[in-house]
């Protein structure tokens, strides 16, 4: 009835405006509807339970909006039962749990701790929001507290991609869809091979991190990223993304090798930098003072980054060379790059 008396007096004081009023109080009542329908749609993907303590656990779910997605809900109503609670009877027959939060932005993850439960006990939870004009949405979906943790981790975040912005890279990678998700942990290396430490401080909430603290020895920096649920539980590493960091990435370089000299009884170690296109077809020519081939080193399926090839001071045939200088090629499609290397008794 008072819905109704609101709707008259426009039409008392200033009937040129009944029109827009009506059209105005409409849209609300319809947005009301699309809101309630949206949330009974999402509900059952947004809210889960999680133990926070020896008499607690802590509920999670997304924030709706007052009108679907748009806008921020006026309150919250969130009930706890011995029972399921699965319509208005059951609603009304549970408990109101206090302290909740104010709304937040629409898609914001929100949470509650409830306190002094009895452990062994089942307990049933549901929320309800309301917007500012009264109008209250349907029951989320029904989550249910049996004190069995979840100790089942995240998918490995996959689609991972970055673009370089300055001297910075930014990662992204598709979204977890769980709806227990907390965050993302991104690590880095500076070799293929690692050791991946994490880049980020904190868990991050969106799907994408600009990475400003690189101090990388070389020209490259390897990501891995991995997502965390509520409890703790950490996937497994993304795929590993290689990403460049400077304009030599592209080329082949050889380095000089070491130690040099070196003992015939010691290997040699020549750093190799392979592009970001991967070592298809290089090899490494190792020729002596003649200009004869005494070894040859393949190089295919080396990993994008700074590799170390080694030489272990032997022939094709397996037999140790004599002292003397040699002079080690890179042969990498176009590129022919050589350094020189000498070997002591």
């Amino acid at each position: 009835m008072i819905g109704s008396a609101r709707r008259r007096a426009p039409r008392r004081r200033a009937p040129r405006r009944r029109a827009p009023r009506r059209r105005a109080s409409a849209w609300r009542r319809w947005c009301a509807l699309l809101a309630a329908v949206f949330i009974l749609l999402l509900a059952p993907l947004v809210s889960h339970a999680q133990g926070a303590g020896a008499d607690t656990v802590a509920l999670v779910w997304s924030a709706p909006g007052d009108d679907g997605t748009i806008g921020t809900a006026a309150v919250y109503d969130l009930r706890a039962s011995l029972a399921p609670i699965r319509d208005d009877a059951d609603w009304s027959a549970a408990t109101p749990v206090t302290g909740l939060p104010v709304p937040e932005r629409s898609g914001t993850r929100q949470r509650v701790t409830v306190r002094g439960l009895t452990r062994g006990t089942t307990y049933y939870f549901a929320i309800r929001s309301t917007d500012d004009a009264g109008n209250q949405s349907a029951l989320s979906n029904l989550v249910t507290w049996d004190w069995l943790y979840d100790t089942a981790p995240p998918a490995a975040p996959g689609g991972l991609s970055a673009t370089r912005e300055g001297t910075h890279v930014r990662v992204r990678w598709t979204p977890n869809a769980e709806p227990d998700l907390e965050g993302y942990t991104v690590y880095r290396a500076y070799d293929a091979g690692g050791p991946f430490t994490p880049a980020n401080g904190v868990l991050l909430g969106a799907s994408e991190y600009l990475d400003t603290g690189l101090s990388a020895p070389g020209d490259a920096v390897w990501y891995q990223v991995t997502a965390t649920d509520d409890n703790g539980n950490e996937s497994a590493r993304s795929a590993t993304l290689a990403v460049g960091l400077a304009e030599q990435s592209a080329l082949w370089r050889l380095d000089v090798g070491y130690p040099n000299p070196s003992r015939l009884s010691d290997p040699v170690r020549i750093p190799v930098l392979v592009p970001l296109s991967g070592a298809a077809a290089a090899v490494i020519d190792v020729l002596d003072a003649g200009g004869h081939q005494v070894r040859r080193l393949d190089l295919a399926g080396l990993a994008p980054g700074v590799r170390e090839v080694v030489w272990n001071g032997r022939n094709d045939a397996g037999r140790t060379v004599a002292p003397g200088v040699y002079r080690a090629w890179l042969i990498a499609g176009g590129a022919r790059q050589a350094v020189r290397l000498v070997r002591v008794p």
